[in-house]
């Protein structure tokens, strides 16, 4: 009985001994062997090291409107942060937007992502069993520093006006795509860079081709006229050619020998100077003036108003564009001559307009503006750029004189579309552009598309904005004049109407709001200017003696009403002046093509030749302007 009862107990204590001694191997191995190692994942479940975010600096317009800020998701426990553009497509060419992985891979975004970025703290975070963190034991190790703020030179309302222009723009003119820029002449900034179409940066799936392009910097094209400005600056500058030389009538085409492909203007134009040339826009005449400056000194003046190189490193995806060397230029006996009128040459849009902001400003090449300054995140101004000044290009005296041509050729020449009816008292200079777009494949130009242009300056005397349009491919109508021209027109329109924008004091009712009577008189007869006012329903003022239309005018005592001058189309004597505005004087000269040179604002007080003076070629016409006091 004892015996048997033994057993269980038996069995018990070795039960007992056995767990003891594993006890004593686990705490053994605890203790001693993986102390280390055990310790460590303890720390690990209960401490957590993280990264925090940095806040990607805002981008905000130059009146502190924001263009790009960061959206904090808090739906779910990671805490997703993304990239949100408030004011949707505005300016997206310019701003860009982030790439899946949270870096900037257009635009602005792109080229300014390291600044932007900031840099991201560390954190260890003590938890408890249910791995909620315990704030009291957790500590920031290094603190995250937010992305600095990027100011922009752009101007929302400006770019607003601009974007639903060009949009208009390729609708009325069947396009394939619009660009423009306004540009600040003396101090190279931008106030507004658009392409229409564009993009929403918002959306996943769009940004991408060429709607995602900043055109005005990534697209290369042939200039066509208004490169007769760089060729004008060469002749005058160097004094190889004096503005008032005139070239003997070449008829519709000039053929330099038996076996020269001919250079052809639109029309037969007669005779004429350098500034009659810019206002007909005469291929065959700069032609001629770019074979006499040479190709040494014509490449030297491109060169120096910053063509066939960068002008900036802040534009992401900007291109060079090409200007043939010395030795290219003079490798056949026409190339030379073509690039006089904007051939054998690729620019960029920016290249184009800093060019005539040169001009505007009395000679100066600026270097484009895109970034006003640099703010941190509270707001304190870190870094603010000033203009920069890249060389002087001409000098005063020549600027001025271009300036002279580009006032022409809106007055009374290839740009009288441009004249705004709404801005009487501003008076606007320019050029257009037209050129065959050239393939590079068949290595010859396409007749069938064309890329036409308009650069002005507005006013075109102490200019507060140089403005470039570019259609590309326009269907219904091809030439500059009637479609970069008027689109140009409408951009200045809307910003000397807008009220924080206006650099003038504008009466919005003197808006004209009948579209039908906007039309244009010149060189009309009075039976036709009667029977299309009286068709259209127009009140018109007929004024002066003579067989056709020589000016016109908004009424200054009647907004509804148009006033046209009538006179002598070929005139042998000096008109009366006095009295009248500068634009109205400068269409009635152009009309007649005599050179004007004035002085003063506000309208003619004096001229020379005084009037009823026989006219004689090569006369220039000045005039003494003075504010009613």
């Amino acid at each position: 009985m004892n015996k048997f009862r033994l057993e269980p107990l038996t069995f018990v204590k070795w039960l007992v001994m056995s767990l003891v001694i594993v006890l004593l191997i686990q705490t053994f191995n605890i203790q001693v062997l993986n102390q280390k190692v055990l310790r460590s994942k303890t720390k690990d479940m209960a401490v957590r090291s993280k990264n925090t975010y940095a806040e990607r600096g805002l981008i905000l317009d130059r009146n502190g409107v924001v263009l790009a800020e960061n959206f904090r998701d808090t739906s779910n426990t990671s805490l997703d942060y993304s990239r949100i553009y408030l004011q949707g497509k505005l300016a997206s060419q310019v701003v860009g937007k982030l790439d899946f992985e949270g870096h900037g891979n257009m635009g602005v975004e792109r080229v300014f992502d390291t600044r932007l970025t900031g840099v991201d703290g560390f954190r260890v975070s003590v938890q408890d069993v249910h791995h909620r963190e315990i704030y009291s034991r957790s500590e920031d190790v290094a603190e995250a520093e937010p992305g600095k703020n990027l100011v922009l030179t752009i101007d929302k309302n400006m770019q607003e006006i601009v974007e639903k222009t060009l949009k208009d723009g390729v609708a009325e003119f069947s396009a394939k795509s619009a660009s423009a820029v306004v540009v600040d002449p003396y101090t190279g900034e931008i106030l507004a860079m658009a392409s229409y179409p564009t993009f929403d940066p918002n959306s996943k799936t769009q940004g991408i081709g060429r709607v995602a392009k900043n055109e005005i910097v990534a697209m290369p094209y042939e200039p066509g006229s208004t490169f007769k400005v760089i060729t004008a600056a060469a002749a005058i500058e160097n004094k190889i050619v004096d503005p008032l030389k005139v070239y003997a009538d070449e008829g519709k085409c000039w053929r330099w020998s038996t076996r020269s492909e001919p250079i052809c203007d639109t029309h037969v134009y007669g005779d004429m100077d350098m500034a009659e040339a810019m206002v007909q826009s005469s291929n065959i005449v700069f032609g001629k003036i770019a074979d006499e400056v040479g190709a040494d000194k014509l490449y030297r003046m491109a060169r120096n108003f910053g063509f066939g190189m960068k002008t900036s490193e802040f534009f992401h995806g900007e291109e060079s564009g090409r200007l043939l060397q010395p030795y290219e230029l003079t490798r056949d006996d026409r190339t030379l001559k073509t690039m006089g009128f904007g051939h054998a040459v690729m620019v960029t849009p920016i290249q184009m307009v800093m060019a005539y902001s040169a001009i505007a400003n009395g000679g100066k090449l600026m270097e484009p503006m895109i970034v006003k300054e640099w703010r941190d995140s509270h707001g304190n101004l870190v870094e603010k750029n000033e203009p920069v000044e890249v060389r002087r290009v001409v000098s005063e005296s020549t600027a001025s004189k271009i300036r002279e041509m580009l006032n022409r050729v809106v007055n009374s020449g290839t740009a009288k579309r441009v004249a705004s009816k709404k801005l009487p008292n501003v008076i606007f200079g320019g050029k257009t552009g037209t050129a065959e777009k050239y393939n590079q494949e068949t290595r010859s130009y396409d007749r069938e598309h064309q890329v036409a242009s308009f650069i002005g300056l507005a006013p075109v005397e102490d200019a507060r904005y140089v403005c470039l349009v570019l259609v590309d491919d326009p269907q219904s109508k091809h030439v500059g004049g009637l479609t970069a021209g008027p689109i140009f027109r409408r951009i200045m329109e809307g910003v000397y109407y807008h009220p924080e924008l206006s650099p003038l004091s504008h009466n919005l009712a003197q808006v004209k709001t009948n579209e039908s009577c906007d039309i244009d008189f010149m060189g009309m007869t009075k039976g036709a200017v009667k029977k299309l006012a009286e068709s259209k329903k127009c009140n018109v003022v007929m004024e002066g003696e003579g067989d056709r239309v020589v000016s016109q005018r908004n009424d200054l005592l009647d907004s509804s009403a148009t006033v046209v001058q009538f006179g002598e189309t070929v005139a042998s004597k000096m008109p009366n002046l006095k009295g009248l505005s500068l634009r109205d004087a400068l269409e009635v000269m152009g009309s007649i093509r005599v050179n004007v040179e004035y002085s003063g604002k506000g309208r003619v007080v004096a001229q020379e030749p005084k009037a009823e003076t026989a006219l004689h070629k090569g006369v220039v016409c000045k005039l003494t302007l003075k504010e009613k006091s």
